[in-house]
């Protein structure tokens, strides 16, 4: 018990400390895109100084947003929903980020209801935070959910560089990134609800995926226990 309040008690510290630093950063932004649209005499220019300002209070919003996400519990559903809205609903908003850099996203859903036991609004986090991490890396994206074994599954792909790897096998862990801006939470996130669903999530191993470059995650959301809704994906 006692080394489990230290580990908390040592995260927490490392979550205040990123927290202040992934915010300084937003916060400069918004005190010089302020000033300099107070500033200037041109309506032109006011406006896309305006423009940056809104920027920059969006992406404090999502820190905020993955931050709040990771440390408020997260519980099971009783009851089993159909998850094709929820990443309908994730991949209308990746993809139009995407589509705006020339780039684009696959998708392979069932035509059926794709049946589990995990809410709605966690689905979509998850679906989210999987094609961002992707479309980060890669223009191409590939998305796919089916039934494997009994369990509903969401499969996200791309033809980035993949997984670097002295990195695999941390991949999950909070605050570990590879990249220059984030908060290095959103696959912890997505370990996170998918656990707490009664499920996992995985990378799969470049070899699974015929040594073709970049990442795989796959996320399990737990066993269908035989309910009579849930079907094989249609070709």
């Amino acid at each position: 018990m006692r080394l489990g309040i230290l580990a908390r008690d040592e995260q927490l510290r490392l979550m205040l400390a990123q927290v202040a630093h992934e915010i300084r950063n937003p916060l400069g932004g918004l005190e010089l895109f302020a000033s300099a649209a107070a500033d200037t005499e041109y309506p032109t220019e006011r406006a896309r100084l305006i423009k940056r300002v809104r920027e920059e209070v969006s992406a404090l919003n999502g820190i905020i947003g993955d931050f709040l996400t990771f440390a408020r519990p997260v519980g099971p559903s009783r009851e089993s929903n159909d998850i094709r809205p929820a990443i309908r609903e994730a991949l209308e908003l990746v993809e139009a980020e995407l589509k705006s850099g020339g780039g684009s996203i696959e998708v392979d859903l069932p035509a059926m209801p794709l049946m589990a036991r995990v809410p709605e609004d966690h689905v979509k986090r998850v679906a989210l935070n999987l094609l961002r991490n992707a479309a980060q890396v890669s223009d191409r994206v590939f998305l796919k959910a089916e039934v494997r074994n009994g369990e509903a599954v969401l499969v996200v792909s791309d033809k980035g560089p993949g997984v670097p790897k002295d990195m695999r096998d941390r991949v999950f862990e909070p605050f570990v990134t590879d990249k220059e801006q984030g908060t290095g939470l959103g696959l912890a996130i997505v370990k996170k609800v998918a656990e707490a669903s009664g499920g996992r999530v995985e990378l799969a191993d470049p070899a699974e995926t015929n040594g073709v470059r970049g990442g795989e995650f796959r996320v399990y959301f737990g066993s269908l226990e035989d309910m009579s809704e849930a079907v094989t994906p249609t070709d």
